[in-house]
């Protein structure tokens, strides 16, 4: 049969490999504070910045202009709710992509300013869209637009070259 020291290392090599000792590549994963971070998104240009503010931003400001139509006409407070909702709806999306964009420097802290109103903003139009009378719901809008951000936004608009806002 052969000599059982002549298959001995040719045993011992099949056994190591088996086991994944076999010499090959390392394939352990480093510990989280090893392994490299994912880096940021580069910082859009002011070019792109534009564009993207904008995109953001319409469907807020349009949302708005709505309702402030709806108030100038005297609708009723029901209806006026609903448009509440869609400014609600719209301020919480705005806000979530303002957040997750690389903004150019010159615009980042205007931008944060920004955010941190929204948050107040948002969470009286959220109280106006669940409001049981017309005058919570009245009470709920003006705490909304005494926080409306105009003055950050206007920042943001000339940080990025932006003319001002004014709505219609």
């Amino acid at each position: 049969m052969g000599d059982p020291l002549r298959r001995w290392p040719a045993a011992l090599a099949l056994v190591l490999l088996l086991a994944g000792c076999g010499g090959g590549t390392e394939t352990t994963v480093p510990p989280a504070w090893e392994s490299p971070s994912p880096s940021a998104p580069a910082p859009l240009t002011v070019k792109e910045a534009k564009g993207r503010y904008l995109a953001i931003v319409t469907p807020y400001n349009t949302a708005l202009e709505k309702l402030e139509e709806a108030l100038k006409a005297g609708r009723p407070w029901r209806t006026v709710r609903g448009l509440t909702r869609t400014v609600a709806t719209t301020n919480a999306a705005h806000a979530e992509q303002l957040r997750a964009t690389a903004w150019p420097a010159a615009a980042q802290a205007p931008v944060a300013a920004l955010l941190k109103e929204n948050e107040v903003a948002l969470r009286h139009w959220r109280l106006a869209a669940e409001a049981g009378s017309a005058t919570v719901l009245m009470r709920e809008i003006r705490s909304a637009a005494a926080h409306d951000g105009g003055s950050h936004a206007d920042k943001v608009r000339t940080s990025l070259g932006l003319p001002l806002y004014r709505d219609s």
